[in-house]
């Protein structure tokens, strides 16, 4: 007979795989909602590592992935397995030591990029389809059928020929910053379910490290540089035709820019507190830069301004 200690564990890492079973489920027959539960899956992972440690989620994860791959199909086990197992497991046991939240998103990002590239080897490798080729076909059958939207919708020819021309512009960009899309879309996956997670583990009475405050926010001071060697990169792969530094470049400079727009937007909330500014004004403020692009320019210029002399720490701000 088991003692009475080990006996909680096991119906607790029972209960929360079967959970993740049924989140699998839902994500593949529920059209609308089941691609935010998708998104979600490692929670149930996340609160077992927390509770009982590393070696029992990796365990339920194991069992999850086998049992998900009898009842729905093997390759979707390992697209879930693989592709937010690592997560999971990354998240739970950041929590579990009392990590700070910045430390345990950077890590759970890491773990979310490196399940990214695992799921391309494995598709490219095991299934022989490049998903980075199949989402740039996507792409271009968009296109091609907005085209045709517009060419039934009695659009001149004239027109047609420069939306297609903006469109086929577009679609190239879209192409060469895929990695950097995949990048952040990892990064976004990890703080959702960091989030999901902390809400949950607060109502069990487990205590999570809150981020700082968005206006004491700091972006890595990397992300100044790696702008800065993203525009040179550019430049010299667009004037010398090294196609691969070209593309390189473009991936690093918009990461950067998103450091730097966060940078830039954290900064304007400590001054709209510093001087009180009302609640409208700040949404009316953030609302402006997110779709004006003179406005998203000065966002990243101040960003960059206080990142390269630490101006919200010189004035003051609290947590760096």
């Amino acid at each position: 007979m088991q003692p009475a200690s080990q006996v909680k564990p096991m119906v607790e890492a029972g209960i929360l795989s079967g959970i993740a079973i049924i989140f699998a489920l839902m994500s593949v027959y529920l059209p609308v909602v089941g691609a935010f539960i998708h998104l979600i899956w490692p929670v149930p992972i996340i609160l077992l590592g927390v509770r009982h440690g590393v070696r029992r989620s990796v365990l339920a994860t194991i069992v999850a992935g086998i049992l998900i791959a009898i009842i729905l199909h093997p390759l979707h086990a390992v697209s879930v397995v693989v592709g937010f197992g690592l997560t999971a497991i990354v998240l739970g046991h950041g929590i579990r030591n009392d990590f700070p939240p910045t430390k345990i998103l950077i890590r759970g990002s890491a773990a979310s990029i490196v399940w990214t590239v695992m799921m391309l080897l494995i598709s490219m490798l095991v299934i022989g389809t490049n998903p980075l080729a199949l989402q740039q076909d996507i792409v271009a059958q968009s296109m091609e059928q907005s085209i045709a939207f517009y060419r039934q919708m009695g659009m001149s020819t004239a027109d047609l020929e420069n939306k297609s021309s903006m469109m086929s512009t577009m679609g190239e960009l879209m192409k060469i910053i895929l990695p950097s899309a995949f990048a952040l879309a990892a990064v976004v996956t990890a703080y959702i379910n960091l989030m999901v997670a902390r809400r949950i583990l607060k109502k069990m009475g487990h205590y999570v490290a809150p981020f700082p405050a968005f206006k004491d926010w700091q972006m890595p001071r990397l992300s100044l540089y790696g702008f800065i060697v993203g525009i040179l990169a550019m430049y010299w792969g667009h004037t010398r035709e090294w196609t691969i530094l070209y593309q390189a470049g473009v991936n690093i400079q918009m990461i950067t820019t998103l450091f730097l727009v966060l940078q830039g937007l954290a900064l304007f909330y400590f001054m709209a507190d510093k001087y009180n500014f009302p609640r409208w004004a700040r949404i009316l403020m953030v609302v402006m830069i997110l779709t004006n692009g003179i406005m998203l320019q000065a966002a990243l210029f101040a960003g960059a301004f206080d990142m390269a002399i630490n101006y919200r720490v010189r004035r003051g701000s609290g947590s760096a």
